[in-house]
């Protein structure tokens, strides 16, 4: 795509690197807090699988859910991302990405094993092909659109339009694609996953 550019591209690397860092840091705080964070708070119990495997999923309210969820949550890292807070949102926003995943991986090999991993992986898919590059796209735009209103001059864009306002409107364009992209994922998770875990927990 034209707007991916390198300078751009770089930005992504960093954010990636990021999430990976956090992706780390989450496997070993799970692995280091298993008692208080796995066994004593139920997380990935049996109970719970049983519960996942025998109850039925309202597809069209889960989506709803996931829609009022991860959309609203995209438009509040937009609003920050208009505040000098937008690079720490999105730094924030990538940390806590790794570190979530981390440790829901890291809580389901505890539990299940190598099982585990092929749990996590059922519970992502296919979702996970549409959030993860959105995320991130998501994430290096709100560093974009605040470093375009408080620091410009960093933006190899703007050496190119010398014209702060253009700039800010080109990028604003761009965030209804990335909502439009969460909301594919949304539909994905809502009425595609359930399916997928479903079956899964049969043999599991």
């Amino acid at each position: 795509m034209r707007w991916l550019r390198r300078s751009e591209l770089e930005q992504g690397k960093t954010l990636a690197v990021i999430v990976a860092v956090g992706f780390a840091v989450g496997l070993v705080l799970m692995n280091l807090g298993k008692k208080a964070l796995l066994y004593n708070t139920g997380l990935l119990s049996e109970y719970t699988l049983y519960d996942m495997k025998y109850s039925g999923v309202d597809s069209h309210a889960f989506f709803l859910y996931l829609l009022q969820k991860r959309i609203g949550i995209a438009l509040v890292l937009a609003v920050l991302s208009t505040t000098w807070l937008g690079l720490a949102a999105a730094w924030t926003g990538a940390a806590w990405l790794g570190v979530s995943f981390g440790m829901l991986m890291m809580a389901s090999i505890l539990r299940y094993g190598l099982k585990g991993i092929l749990l996590i992986f059922a519970g992502v898919f296919p979702q996970i092909l549409v959030y993860f590059p959105a995320a991130l796209l998501l994430l290096q735009w709100i560093q974009e659109f605040c470093m375009a209103i408080y620091y410009p001059e960093r933006l190899k864009e703007f050496q190119e339009v010398k014209d702060r306002s253009r700039l800010l409107r080109k990028k604003a364009l761009r965030l209804p694609l990335l909502l439009a992209a969460l909301l594919f994922g949304c539909l994905l998770e809502g009425y595609v996953n359930p399916k997928i875990v479903s079956g899964l927990l049969k043999i599991f």
